[in-house]
């Protein structure tokens, strides 16, 4: 439930970029540690399939590789990507892709679903932009975007929903942040410029830094800076 007003405790001003709060026309969401809070993940991870530690820290290190890149294809971005995989898991590019699809993403989703939830508000924050019901006054579009495939699975297995033409991943960009191209295409999506755009993320290296290139506004989340971005909505949870 939303209604106007401020949030439950005081919201202090958040980090953000000049213009804000204001005149955002649309909003990014970046979806780990953004819209929960994905503490300890990379360990709950391993404990959940031990025996696949050492193809989850690969997947790390190459994921660390890719920053910034953009490809001309879906097809294009994975077949690099597992090369790249291959390579530090000492097996197949195959094997790779498989376990990948077929074992990590479905025990990412599984993790999710037993130990994590969205932050408060994030529900009533998606209804508020969605039905135009908010400090505004009028509907702000807005998408999710995650370095990670899956990202509509990995939104319902935390409780959320969004529009699936505004869900977006690698299967669908061929990039990683902080490349500037995919968050310039979402705006395009979107209908908004740039300069109209907010991306709320937490992690200036990747989203703040995608969006600095692309022109956008931005905001580092953190447990402060949601409360402040609710309270900008006229979100107050009950």
């Amino acid at each position: 439930m939303f209604a106007r007003g401020f949030n439950r405790r005081k919201a202090k001003a958040p980090n953000v970029s000049p213009g804000l709060p204001g005149e955002f026309r649309a909003v990014i969401f970046d979806l780990d540690g953004t819209l929960y809070d994905s503490k300890n993940i990379a360990p709950r991870l391993i404990l959940a399939r031990p025996s696949d530690a050492l193809l989850m820290g690969a997947e790390r290190r190459v994921r660390k590789v890719f920053a910034g890149r953009v490809f001309d294809s879906a097809e294009s971005y994975y077949q690099v990507f597992f090369l790249e995989f291959s390579k530090l898991a000492r097996c197949s590019a195959s094997f790779a892709r498989q376990w990948y699809f077929e074992t990590y993403m479905p025990l990412m989703i599984r993790v999710l679903k037993e130990h994590y939830r969205p932050r408060p508000g994030a529900a009533e924050l998606f209804a508020a932009l969605d039905s135009g019901e908010n400090s505004r006054g009028k509907k702000i579009p807005f998408a999710v975007y995650s370095d990670y495939p899956m990202t509509g699975e990995r939104l319902k297995a935390l409780g959320l929903e969004a529009d699936s033409r505004n869900i977006y991943g690698p299967e669908n960009l061929a990039a990683q942040k902080p490349a500037a191209a995919p968050f310039l295409r979402i705006a395009g999506g979107l209908g908004c410029a740039p300069a109209d755009t907010l991306v709320a993320g937490d992690r200036d290296d990747a989203d703040g830094a995608g969006a600095r290139a692309a022109g956008m506004l931005y905001i580092n989340i953190n447990a402060d800076s949601w409360d402040w971005l609710l309270s900008s909505m006229g979100i107050r949870l009950s």
